[in-house]
This record gives structure tokens, sequence and C-alpha cells, in this order.
């Protein structure tokens, strides 16, 4: 959209529906991601579960008008991995708040139950334009294929203004198996993470390669099988590496003891679990992030690496790689079940800093180009101003 087209439908007033947003009480990258939206929409507002009280530092406006029973699912992946998940419903009296909201657009998530509301309801009141954010082909998280589940979320699309979606991938999936009306659709990146934290400096370092993984410490993650890849590289290689795990799990012992007698010479340490607003300086202080997941949707650990300038060793499995990945260029794409070739990618980056030091560079500007908070705000706020214009 041009900027001749935003002046020409105004700014509408938003509100964006979903049944959860960041952790807990953190808004965590949501409220970043609202805190620049709101410098385009001024009149945005976010329904959110009124049991939560939220961590609001970024001073959105909330309506807590959902009331949300939650129940925990697990999922299983294609290749067997369980992907945890949860089922959320709102009471009805969220689609009557919803048909009453003195609101012009409203941007829902995904096919969740309060999406669903929120699509008839727009639906409804006739003159009220509906944005539909959809992540990514569920497939690789084990996605639903029951059949009526497929003709409700077709339902859904068809009654969009606008969908908009992260990559190719979610477009394929929602032009050729929900059907969706091809210029209806927008591949253009809604989400992205930039915990806060420094601004990004990139400069070659002398001393051992700064590792960083950012994730939980769970079998899917692919912790253990990055620290079996390291145990294979020469102990010169492993004498240059400094790994500082974040996070917590179920794992995180047993990994913690095969690191101290597997990985020898290596320095690797377990921070534990860090909140969002404290992950910055962990970003800040590494080189290379690595994300050896056995299955991941869509993790936003590599939209962090980029934004904190990090060169990525980014899994094959992880949804999200093709977005953040230029194989060669910004990283490499690793498969972690390969042990000896994520050893060789780890050692060939220990050899030659001087790569690192073009791929950390080339991280900064891909994030800067497609994937920054700004950039990512203003593709919502084209895609409101569409619905709006529709």
């Amino acid at each position: 959209m041009t900027r001749n087209d935003r002046d020409r439908v105004g700014t509408p007033s938003v509100m964006i529906v979903s049944h959860g947003f960041g952790y807990g009480n953190d808004l965590m990258y949501f409220g970043e991601i609202f805190r620049c939206l709101r410098t385009l929409i001024p009149s945005l507002s976010v329904a959110v579960d009124a049991d939560t009280s939220f961590n609001n530092r970024y001073g959105i406006a909330l309506k807590p008008m959902m009331r949300l029973r939650r129940r925990s699912v697990q999922r299983a992946t294609p290749d067997g991995q369980v992907y945890p998940t949860e089922i959320a419903v709102p009471a009805p009296s969220l689609f009557v708040r919803l048909l009453r909201e003195p609101v012009q657009v409203f941007v829902t998530i995904e096919f969740t139950a309060p999406a669903l509301m929120t699509t008839l309801a727009a639906t409804l009141r006739r003159r009220t334009g509906l944005v539909l954010l959809v992540e990514s082909d569920p497939a690789a998280r084990g996605g639903s294929t029951n059949p009526v589940v497929r003709q409700v979320k077709r339902w859904v699309v068809s009654q969009a203004d606008v969908i908009q979606t992260n990559n190719e991938g979610g477009r394929r999936y929602l032009v050729e198996d929900l059907r969706a009306r091809p210029e209806k659709v927008r591949v253009a990146p809604y989400l992205t993470s930039r915990p806060p934290g420094p601004n990004t400096e990139i400069q070659r370092s002398e001393g051992p390669l700064r590792l960083l993984f950012a994730n939980s410490i769970t079998q899917r993650k692919g912790l253990r099988e990055f620290l079996q890849a390291l145990s294979l590289c020469d102990p010169g290689v492993r004498a240059q590496l400094d790994l500082v795990v974040v996070g917590d799990g179920p794992d995180r012992a047993e990994l913690a003891t095969f690191a101290e007698q597997h990985v020898s010479g290596a320095r690797i340490s377990f921070a534990g679990r860090q909140s969002y607003a404290d992950l910055g300086h962990f970003y800040a202080a590494a080189e290379v992030l690595v994300i050896p997941s056995l299955a991941d949707y869509r993790s936003l650990a590599g939209f962090e690496g980029l934004g904190y300038g990090l060169a990525l060793l980014a899994s094959s499995r992880d949804g999200a790689t093709a977005e953040t990945v230029i194989d060669g260029e910004n990283g490499y794409v690793i498969d972690p079940a390969n042990a000896a070739s994520v050893a060789a990618r780890v050692s060939s980056l220990v050899q030659d800093r001087e790569q690192v030091l073009r791929m950390r560079e080339a991280s900064l500007k891909l994030y800067r180009e497609r994937f920054s908070l700004e950039q990512i705000a203003a593709n919502i706020a084209d895609s409101v101003k569409l619905a709006a214009n529709a």
C-alpha cells in the first residue's frame, strides 16, 4: 500500500481479538508490535482475558472483554514430535460485546473460538472490516485434518476482507487448501520479535566464538542433538566455543551433565529461564544463535537473532528458517539429526571469523529490511486500511 492509499482511507478505529498474547501476564513480543502499531493507528484497542492482569508497560488500550475456559492439549507432528498447545473458549458475552464495540475494523488471529466469534460479529455488522492473520501452514505442528474443522476454516476465510500470512507456505495453505480468494491474501510478515535491549553494534571478535541457545530445554527443541554435535568437534575447536543456554525444562539437569562429560574444553553455561525484558542482553553478548529444533511451527528465536545481528545456525525443521536464513549468507540451515554436518558448520565458523562478521551484518540487514518491529507494524496497518476501504 502506498502512502497515498493510506491517506485516502484515513485512520480507522481497530480492535485486535485473540485468546492470548505473550506468556502469562507479559505481552512480550506482542507488546512491542502493538507499541509500533499504535503510532500508525492511534485508535487501537486489544481485547484480552478479563482474568489476566497484564504487565502493560506499553500503555496499550487493553479491554478485558473475555472470560476464557482453557484446556491444554498436545498435538503430534507428522514425525512424531509432541507439540503442546491449548484450546481457549470464551463466554458468549464476548460475542455481545463485539457486536456493540464502536470500531471500524476487527483484526483476529487464526481459527480459534474468539476468532470465530469475531468473524461472525463482523459479518453481522456488515460495515465492519475484518483482517484475518494466519501464521503459516499448520501441518508442521499437527494441525487438524477433520473435514468439519476444514469447512469452518473455509467459512472464516470467505468472510475476511484481508487475510495476511507470514510466508509463501501460508499463502499456499490458504489458497489451495482453504480456497481463499487469491486477491484477498497478503504475504507480509505480521509476527516478529526483538526483546528490548541495546542497539546492535557488530564488531569482529578475536576470543572464543560466543554461541547462544535461547529456548525451552525439551526434547523437541534439539539442545541434546546440538551438544552431541559439539562433542564431535576437534578439541581445538571446542576450546574456542562459549555457549550460553537460556531457558529451562525437564531435560536441563541431564543435558548439563552431558555437556560437562562429553563437550570437554568448551565453556557451556546454563543461565536458566529469563524474562522477555531480560533476554536482550544475552542476544547482545552473542555472535551466533543456534536453533536446532526437531519440530517448530515458526519459532520467533530466529527473528530475535536477526534483530541483534547474529549469525544463525537454524534447523530445517523450523518453519521460520525459510524466512530467517539465506543459507551461506547470514547463517546455515542445519539438520539437527546430522551431528557430523552440524559439527562441520560450527568448526567453519570458529575457523573463519570474517565469515561470522559478514553473516552478522547480513542478518541485521535482513531484519531491518523485512522483520523490524516498525516494518511488521506497517504490514498490519496496510491490511487494516485495505479492509477499511473494502
